[in-house]
């Protein structure tokens, strides 16, 4: 009875806390209320004027679509009336008065005096050839010298010398290609009569021989054999000779 009396006065505690009991206070509520309804005037005072229709600035439209093809190529046009035109530089009829300085005319008249000495000269041997009688006025005087007369040796000894060094290699490949080939014959001699075994060659050769000679062989045993078998059959009895006897 205790324990049911304590039971009860358990349960009736309880619900007598359970209605007193009070929720706690929602901070965040209290703080969030406020922000929103700022937020909100705010956004009613800044949009506020929308709803107002009766607006005081009203901007001029233009409808007309101006032709752009046509506004590009009055550009052009104009462009091309204003640049400017400028005339090609003419060259004027000039005159080089370095001949008259009186160095250029000794160099001048050195080099009359040379070409007429080489001319001279040319003449004499044209005239020493027995197949040129006279020459001609557009021929040319030709005078070498010495210089040339160098190079071309010069030219000329080095072409022989090459002539030679490659006479000489060509000869030393050939010389070189001899030795090796008999080098080559007496190492293979030597090595044949040093080595006990016989050559591939041979071996094949002898090994072909011997299986020629086995087939041979075989072939007449073959044979023989047959005759053999042959001579039974024919002298062996018939089956009722077998019998009678």
């Amino acid at each position: 009875e205790a324990e049911l009396y304590r039971e009860i006065r358990i349960q009736m505690r309880a619900k007598d806390l359970l209605k007193s009991s009070v929720a706690p206070i929602d901070t965040s509520n209290c703080r969030r209320e406020p922000r929103s309804r700022t937020a909100t005037r705010t956004k009613q005072e800044r949009l506020g004027f929308l709803q107002d229709k009766s607006f005081s600035f009203k901007p001029k439209i233009n409808p007309t679509v101006p032709d752009f093809e046509e506004l590009y190529w009055a550009f052009q046009r104009k462009t091309v009336r204003r640049q400017e035109i400028k005339e090609p530089t003419r060259n004027k009829p000039f005159k080089l008065r370095t001949s008259n300085l009186h160095a250029r005319q000794r160099q001048a008249n050195e080099k009359t005096k040379d070409s007429q000495k080489l001319s001279k000269v040319s003449v004499q041997k044209s005239q020493s050839l027995p197949g040129l009688s006279s020459l001609s006025s557009n021929t040319l005087p030709v005078h070498i010298t010495d210089a040339t007369r160098k190079r071309e040796s010069a030219i000329r000894y080095a072409q022989d010398n090459k002539k030679e060094g490659d006479k000489e290699g060509i000869y030393w490949l050939e010389k070189q290609k001899m030795k090796c080939q008999a080098m080559q014959k007496s190492v293979n001699s030597r090595a044949k009569a040093l080595d006990p075994h016989k050559s591939l060659e041979e071996t094949q050769k002898e090994k072909s021989k011997q299986n020629r000679q086995n087939m041979q062989d075989r072939t007449k045993e073959y044979r023989k054999e047959l005759e053999e078998m042959q001579l039974r059959v024919k002298n062996r009895p018939y089956l009722f000779e077998q019998v009678t006897k």
